[in-house]
């Protein structure tokens, strides 16, 4: 079955996220999601965890929730759960045989299409009365999102639908499957079905427009105030949630205070202006418990109600809640507020999971580990912008007590019949890949020195929360090499030497679906491991022109390959374009990112500082300030030129220099399978395939001047002298 899947998505289109997912964020949110698996004693010692395997050069491991944390994917395919009311906050759950009926309306709308500002939502008049919560229904709202909503929903957001998102849902809703609008290029937004018969209604939501995503779900109300959900054997999304709330008003539900600290008045800076200063001046925060369930809020009191309409442009007000290495945030500007949730690494505008009330803004959480007591440390700070720093800072502990009620229910594992307290939610996620875990597994069993590699390539055969905001991501490294980057105590010749670790993504999904684009972003992702964090010197001022995001040049520079790997004009698979200048003083855009520019050659070793070339970049355009232009863009801006001294200037020379650096790298490649199952050969045959592929465009796109190895073999013991 998973070998049909590598043709089926070699048909799709490429994805329009972001390629590249690198970053100091995402390092934090690996790191976070490892801690929460040790936390929960989660880590499996080697004697325990299956052994990876070693065939044709490459590496195998089956995943767990070491390698692949929270990773909890949908289970109910072919299954039906029904829900009888039990009062007007509880119901007791049924499992069943599937229970689906064919839809024999037709269409009700096309969410993929729908298009203006209710787009995600229909309304539709019922022909009876029914009883949802305690609420007598005549009309619902049916949602792209797969909900039934009992009031016009907002468009949900967040990145997955996990138990924060279940818990503080505002609305009433009953899904089968909630999603929310942050979703993979490859899902197609639902077609929705309903149909109606004497004390009935039947809501159908069925995505089927690409193979590797899609699903077939059902919604069944009946006049008696039950529930029935059914799941067509055809559904091959792994995340959403099943879930039945009334919905949450942080207003009038029950809290239970956890613990309290007074912050001093009148420690903020008067570099805040007047007008908001007391909206940043912390004066107490509490944590508490919400109706008795493993939800808590963190409340912080400002000396001054928060008033949007004294911000100004540029004016930024940011709570931020750390609990270890997980952190939420809020941003308040004039126009918008802008929510990052504890399970998020994205801004959620509006987002449930914070609420203004006054002077108190409240960040809701999950308990970490709700069934065992547990003593956490919290850091609240404010900051203000454009200052951009820290203006006031609390901190405190949190005894957490297990808390009587957790929001995430298995389904598939309580006993039939069992009565369940509103709000009932089973949140099936995509877990957070963690390469280092995955590197760890390695070493020990195969002798594998951080010194002796240049890079790990990890694919997998499952999907990861990766297929929502990226196409792949490297992460740690140290090539020990100077003057290529701005100082740092663990990117320089100083620091010990370690591999950077490639998060390549599903074996075929995405830009792994065809070789042109597994090449592109297989370089890329390798070229972070010298690329592309310098600054250049520019009149007399250090200046990131070139790459004002960080890690990647802006769609405006002109950044020729030195070394074409598919065809002519083609630019760095790290960003940037090749722009040609028109007869009327423009330039026009070419985006075939396929090799390295003389200055990507420079910063790895492979390029004298005298071969480098010139190069330009275009300013005053409205190009995007990371990766590449639009195919054909015609844009007027000011060239500017850019010369190798301007690096050189901020950064000192290249150490080692081209005659010492090294010019043979070798990368491991490893694929991890779902637990409990080995690879097939169709997948050993594709992860070969990359490993060839990136060898040979490798060595094409540095001109010969360095091979790539990535073949391992694993030594021969020596026997031992008599």
């Amino acid at each position: 079955m998973r070998a049909l899947a590598l043709l089926l998505f070699a048909a799709t289109l490429q994805a329009s996220e972001p390629m590249c997912g690198t970053g100091p964020e995402n390092d934090q949110r690996i790191l976070a999601a490892r801690e929460s698996v040790r936390e929960r004693g989660g880590i499996r010692t080697l004697a325990t965890a299956p052994a990876p395997i070693l065939r044709e050069g490459a590496f195998y491991i089956q995943n767990d929730e070491t390698l692949t944390p929270a990773y909890r994917p949908f289970n109910l395919a072919g299954q039906s759960l029904v829900f009888t009311p039990s009062g007007t906050s509880a119901y007791s759950v049924q499992r069943e045989p599937l229970r689906y009926v064919e839809p024999a309306g037709a269409e009700l709308r096309n969410f993929q299409t729908a298009t203006g500002p209710d787009w995600h939502y229909v309304a539709r008049d019922l022909g009876g009365t029914f009883t949802v919560f305690g609420r007598s229904v005549t009309r619902i709202y049916v949602s792209a999102f797969n909900g039934i909503h009992l009031d016009p929903p907002a468009a949900q957001g967040g990145m997955q639908f996990d138990d924060l998102e279940a818990a503080v849902h505002r609305g009433a809703v009953l899904s089968p499957l909630m999603i929310t609008a942050r979703k993979p290029r490859f899902l197609e937004y639902p077609r929705v079905f309903v149909d109606e018969a004497p004390g009935l209604v039947r809501v159908t939501w069925r995505s089927s427009g690409n193979a590797p995503f899609g699903y077939d779900v059902q919604a069944e109300l009946r006049s008696d105030g039950s529930v029935t959900y059914s799941y067509r054997s055809n559904t091959a999304m792994r995340w959403g949630a099943p879930i039945l709330s009334a919905g949450f008003d942080p207003a009038t539900a029950a809290r239970t205070a956890l613990s309290g600290v007074d912050d001093v008045l009148g420690d903020v800076t008067t570099q805040v202006p007047e007008a908001v200063r007391q909206m940043v001046n912390l004066r107490r925060v509490d944590v508490v418990r919400i109706a008795g369930s493993d939800l808590f809020a963190i409340r912080m009191r400002v000396e001054q109600a928060i008033d949007r309409t004294k911000l100004g442009d540029g004016q930024v007000l940011n709570f931020r809640a750390t609990i270890g290495n997980t952190a939420a945030s809020v941003d308040i500007s004039r126009d918008t507020v802008n929510v990052v949730s504890f399970s998020s690494i994205s801004a959620d505008p509006n987002g449930a999971s914070a609420r203004i009330d006054g002077n108190v803004v409240e960040i809701y959480g999950i308990q970490p580990e709700a069934a065992v007591a547990s003593e956490r440390s919290l850091r609240v700070t404010t900051l203000y912008r454009p200052l951009n720093r820290i203006i006031d800072q609390a901190t405190l502990s949190i005894p957490f007590t297990p808390a009587p009620r957790v929001t995430a229910t298995d389904l598939s594992g309580v006993s039939q019949s069992a009565t369940l307290p509103l709000p009932i939610a089973e949140p099936f996620v995509l877990g957070v890949f963690d390469p280092f875990a995955v590197w760890a597994r390695l070493q020990p069993q195969f002798g594998l020195s951080n010194y002796d590699y240049d890079a790990v390539a990890m694919y997998q055969t499952y999907f990861t929360d990766m297929v929502f905001y990226a196409g792949a991501y490297s992460t740690g490294g140290n090539p020990q090499v100077n003057g290529i980057a701005p100082q740092s105590p663990f990117f320089s010749t100083a620091a010990a030497r370690e591999p950077a670790l490639l998060h390549m993504n599903q074996l075929a999904y995405n830009y792994s679906a065809a070789p042109e684009t597994a090449s592109k972003v297989m370089l890329h992702e390798f070229g972070h491991r010298w690329l592309y964090f310098f600054s250049i010197r520019e009149n007399g001022q250090t200046s990131t022109a070139l790459n004002p995001l960080g890690g990647h040049p802006a769609a405006y520079v002109h950044t020729p390959s030195a070394f074409p790997v598919y065809g002519p004009n083609e630019s760095s698979t790290m960003g940037g374009g090749f722009f040609t200048r028109r007869d009327d003083g423009s330039y026009e855009a070419h985006a075939a990112n396929q090799g390295f520019s003389w200055h990507d050659l420079y910063l790895m070793g492979l390029a004298a500082p005298e071969e480098v070339q010139p190069w330009f970049y275009l300013a005053g355009t409205n190009l995007p300030g990371a990766y590449w232009p639009p195919e054909g863009a015609v844009v007027n801006g000011e060239r500017r030129d850019v010369q190798i001294s301007q690096i050189i200037d901020v950064h000192g020379p290249r150490i080692p220099s081209v005659s010492l650096a090294q010019k043979k790298f070798r990368v491991l490649f490893v694929l991890v399978t779902e637990e409990g199952t080995e690879p097939t050969d169709a997948e050993v045959a594709k992860l070969n395939e990359w490993r060839t592929l990136m060898e040979r465009n490798f060595e094409t796109a540095t001109g010969g001047r360095a091979k790539l190895v990535t073949t391992f073999v694993k030594p021969e013991k020596k026997r031992a002298v008599r």
